[in-house]
């Protein structure tokens, strides 16, 4: 799992259009803004695929660590295939997303669609924690 965190003021998205990989989405979720946030862009590898749960685990722990350190409760997470060249499949990505987003209870979570082309907007806070990646590997 390849992350991106950003610490920002706001991030918005919308929905522009579906792709083959598309998961249907409600109308209240073509569009979400979350304030004061932990922006998580997650990219799926095709090795999560070969522990699922731990994957997940471990990149919400990764996720209640970081937003801990910068004083925040609240969490976007956003599919963002952007970050690697070996990705999981569609589904399992979607399986491990929708597994951090439970694992993440006791958090303000916005999960933006998978499989969607989206614009957004966001303003990054520019402290030394509000960029950060982490790379979280399945244990061998």
């Amino acid at each position: 799992m390849r992350l991106l965190l950003l610490h920002v003021d706001y991030l918005d998205y919308a929905v522009t259009k579906a792709t083959k990989y598309a998961e249907a989405v409600e109308d209240s979720s073509r569009q979400g803004r979350m304030e004061e946030a932990l922006v998580v862009f997650a990219a799926a590898e095709r090795s999560d695929e070969e522990a699922i749960d731990a994957v997940a685990q471990d990149t919400a722990d990764v996720i209640r660590d970081v937003a801990t350190k910068v004083a925040t409760e609240k969490v976007v997470l956003y599919p963002y295939a952007h970050l690697s060249s070996d990705l999981a499949s569609a589904e399992n990505a979607v399986e491990i997303m929708r597994k951090i987003e439970r694992l993440l209870s006791g958090y303000d979570v916005l999960r933006a669609p998978f499989g969607w082309y989206k614009s957004f907007s966001l303003k990054c806070k520019g402290h030394p924690l509000s960029e950060l990646s982490r790379t979280i590997t399945p244990a061998k």
